[in-house]
């Protein structure tokens, strides 16, 4: 499956994108919306939302203080979208997670390194601390300085089964094509990326196509 990511000033903006487009599923980036009214308007899709407010250190758009960050989750929390995403290093991580279990949200826990790739044995110890969460879906994006960073995270596959592991940039494009067919989802930009070397959905899914794996 894809996960296209939606970069939107308001919930009708994104709710427009949503509309006009043919994901799988959707991350709302929250840190980078201006307007939070209607919320409830998301109810029709909350099936397919992913609710990420990123921290401004992981590449949030924006710096919001972490009780700020809670509240938006809390309050996104109440249409009851497919998963909601926070980064295992916040200071708030343990709360989202207790609050999506009170709501029967899936959990995705996060880790973004936007420097570098670090080790396979230090990604193998990262992966287990951030096993110990309980949550749904573990998500672990490094940046590609060499094309063999994307041996190391592509090697992580054997340790989890739902896991979502990648590189950034350009060197790291190959990493996003394994995860189409070794992750649960994998994210993909609609309109402009979010992220170096983000593919659109419509690249991914010729990807899919070319690959020989299922969109599924």
């Amino acid at each position: 499956m894809i996960a296209g990511t939606i970069r939107a000033k308001s919930i009708d903006e994104a709710i427009k994108i949503i509309e006009n487009d043919k994901a799988d599923l959707y991350e709302l980036r929250v840190d980078a919306m201006e307007n939070f009214e209607g919320i409830e308007k998301l109810k029709p899709f909350a099936g397919k939302l992913i609710i990420t407010v990123r921290s401004k250190e992981e590449g949030g758009f924006r710096e919001i203080r972490d009780e700020e960050r809670l509240k938006l989750f809390e309050e996104f929390m109440k249409i009851k979208p497919a998963f909601v995403d926070v980064e295992f290093k916040s200071k708030i991580t343990k709360n989202v997670i207790e609050l999506a279990r009170e709501k029967g949200v899936g959990v995705i826990v996060s880790y973004h390194d936007f420097e570098k790739t670090p080790s396979f044995e230090e990604l193998r110890e990262l992966l287990e601390e951030m096993k110990k969460l309980k949550a749904d879906v573990i998500k672990i994006v490094t940046f590609a300085k060499h094309y063999l960073d994307n041996v190391r995270i592509v090697r992580l596959y054997e340790y989890e089964k739902n896991l979502i592991a990648f590189c950034m940039g350009e060197k790291g494009r190959i990493s996003r094509a394994f995860s189409l067919i070794l992750s649960p989802f994998t994210y993909a930009s609609l309109g402009e990326a979010v992220a170096p070397g983000q593919l659109s959905v419509e690249d991914m899914k010729l990807l899919l196509a070319l690959i020989g794996g299922r969109n599924d």
